[in-house]
């Protein structure tokens, strides 16, 4: 269950990163050209807004399922 669920928040991390940044830059870009409140911005907050909810989950999902392997400590 632990892995099932980390593998789909990791994957929303990842893509949620990328397209920050691309919706980001497609935002400055369209800012540059016209206004700040243009149709990127919305796709940009929504970006960092799974970003930043993919790393809550995913920090609680390894505070609750805790690794129980030995591999870091001496």
């Amino acid at each position: 269950m632990w892995s099932a669920a980390a593998l789909i928040v990791l994957t929303v991390r990842v893509l949620a990163t990328i397209a920050t940044v691309f919706f980001t830059i497609a935002w400055l870009v369209a800012a540059v050209r016209s206004s700040l409140l243009n149709g990127w911005l919305w796709w940009a907050a929504g970006a960092a807004i799974a970003m930043a909810i993919s790393w809550y989950l995913y920090s609680y999902l390894r505070v609750r399922y805790p690794s129980t392997s030995r591999r870091w400590e001496p």
